[in-house]
């Protein structure tokens, strides 16, 4: 996947998919679905501003971040905080049997907050 525009469109792609199994209560699916779009965002907003995907193999890795201090300006000590928050979420999110409605509606809520940040600016 190559430009900025095809991250984004799989992010708000899985975005919707997240709340549409979140609404039938399928709160596990959703909170895989969510940091899932937010990593695709994130893909996204580092392919626009640093013309490369950062590799993902270690999703934990955010020493790169301040390459993208420029665009994101006084956002980035929270945007940073919130990526953190849901890539640590998401090995149960892949292969946990189950996550809480209360884990599923805070990924929920992480989810939301990141695109807020990085939408408007891709």
């Amino acid at each position: 996947m190559g430009t900025h525009r095809q991250h984004l469109d799989l992010a708000s792609e899985r975005f919707g998919a997240a709340e549409q199994m979140y609404r039938e209560g399928r709160e596990h699916t959703a909170a895989h679905l969510y940091i899932n779009a937010a990593i695709n965002y994130h893909n996204a907003a580092c392919q626009k501003f640093l013309g490369k995907i950062p590799s993902h193999k270690e999703h934990h890795d955010t020493s790169y971040f301040n390459e993208l201090a420029k665009f994101l300006k006084d956002d980035l000590p929270r945007y940073r905080e919130i990526y953190k928050e849901l890539v640590s979420s998401k090995s149960q999110a892949d292969y946990g049997l189950s996550l809480s409605l209360d884990s599923a509606t805070r990924i929920r809520r992480q989810a939301q907050k990141l695109r807020e940040i990085i939408e408007p600016l891709l």
